[in-house]
């Protein structure tokens, strides 16, 4: 009965019955395996509290954006990409890509998808090129580099936060995985969607709106100091989450004091359905541990451990991912590794599935579900339009991380 709870939540993340997010119906799968006992509150309160950093994390994350939109900053950056690129779409492609897979690693691939997507969308469509090439580029490059760091991906931080890996090991075993893997998917990316644009531009670059100096340089530095102070806790093993969401709370008040939105109008704003998505995510991941068929499932993958197991967990949840969303797989793989006790050992190369294997599919990840939603990107994008980037691109960057990635564990 539990999973079959959990699977109408994937199915509903993905489909958005009656026009609601995926948090409401996590939220509500909760609260049927509450009410009927198939959770204990006792497991689903032991599952929020695990996961109060990351959503302090996401929260804070969700203001910065908020924040970093209505300054403008991504206009700003954009500008300076279109000052590079001058009349060449290739350039303003490979321009594209870059700044992507920048805000990926420091925002997450969900506020690439909110800061980017739109403006490159409209920038393109505005020099009269395709926006569809440039929002699939953006939608593939997005989960390609949200391996790189810890906050690049919500998914990233929940298994993190289960099986405690220093945030050193990270940066030495998975990030130059990473890396690599973003500048094969790069090099996909800038062959196959460039190939039939035209050598120039018949449009003009589109100015960004009117933007604050001061504001900006104001929350250059929140960011900076943001950067710092989350690295040194990371080092020395303590929560991301509180000073993320102080970051962010300063963020919103230095937009507020400078003639942006209120407070109040920057809360309303921000997307903050993720949150009740993770936490009823993981009241019901918390009673899948005790599923029998789940853990059998996770005791034939690991099989007698090795590089074997890491690659086998990895495409395990590549696939799961594909199939369903990175999010609930990655939930899944937590629950099956955890009621065999291997998640510490196998939790990278589940990471590193997650992230790469949402480029299998357009339902992969919920950034890539906000980039091709109606408005999103600003462009009416086929799923086939993204199945012929992403099973270029993505076989090429899970191939490579997790191949290195399962060597260095």
């Amino acid at each position: 009965m539990l999973g079959a709870i959990f699977a109408g939540v994937c199915v509903a993340t993905l489909v958005r019955p009656l026009g609601l997010g995926g948090g409401w119906w996590a939220g509500g799968g909760a609260a049927v395996a509450l009410a009927t006992g198939l959770v204990p509150v006792s497991a689903a309160l032991a599952a929020v509290g695990g996961t109060w950093e990351v959503l302090l994390f996401f929260a804070g994350l969700v203001l910065l954006t908020v924040a970093l939109a209505e300054a403008g900053a991504t206009e700003w950056l954009l500008d300076r990409v279109e000052g590079w690129s001058g009349t060449s779409p290739r350039r303003l492609m490979v321009g594209s890509l870059v700044v992507t897979a920048a805000v990926t690693a420091l925002f997450s691939n969900d506020a690439a998808a909110l800061l980017v997507a739109p403006i490159v969308a409209r920038r393109a469509a505005g020099r009269g090129l395709s926006s569809v090439r440039f929002v699939v580029g953006i939608a593939v490059m997005a989960n390609a580099a949200s391996l790189i760091l810890p906050v690049s991906n919500p998914v990233n931080l929940l298994v993190l936060e289960r099986d405690h890996i220093p945030l050193s090991s990270y940066l030495l075993q998975v990030t130059p995985a990473a890396l690599l893997a973003v500048t094969l998917v790069g090099l996909a990316l800038s062959w196959l969607l460039t190939r039939r644009l035209p050598a120039r531009a018949s449009g003009t670059a589109v100015p960004g709106s009117a933007r604050d100096p001061g504001k900006l340089v104001a929350l250059g530095a929140v960011l900076g100091v943001l950067l710092a102070v989350d690295l040194w806790i990371g080092g020395i093993g303590l929560p991301l989450g509180p000073p993320t969401f102080v970051g962010g709370a300063v963020a919103v008040l230095i937009g507020w004091a400078r003639g942006g939105v209120s407070p109040l109008r920057a809360v309303l704003a921000g997307r903050w359905s993720l949150l009740p998505l993770v936490a009823g995510l993981a009241v019901l991941g918390a009673g899948l541990e005790s599923a029998g068929p789940l853990a059998e499932l996770a005791h034939q993958l690991v099989g007698a451990g090795g590089f074997g197991a890491q690659v086998r967990v990895g495409l395990a949840t590549a696939g799961a991912s594909a199939m369903a969303n990175n999010l609930p797989a990655a939930f899944l793989g937590m629950a099956g590794l955890g009621a065999v006790g291997e998640l510490r050992r196998l939790g990278v190369p589940l990471i590193a599935g997650a992230d790469l294997g949402a480029n299998l599919a357009p339902s992969g990840s919920l950034s890539t579900l906000i980039i091709l939603a109606p408005g999103g990107g600003e462009a009416s994008v086929r799923s086939r339009d993204f199945w012929a980037a992403g099973w270029l691109a993505g076989p090429l960057g899970l191939a490579a991380a997790l191949s290195i990635v399962a060597l260095a564990r």
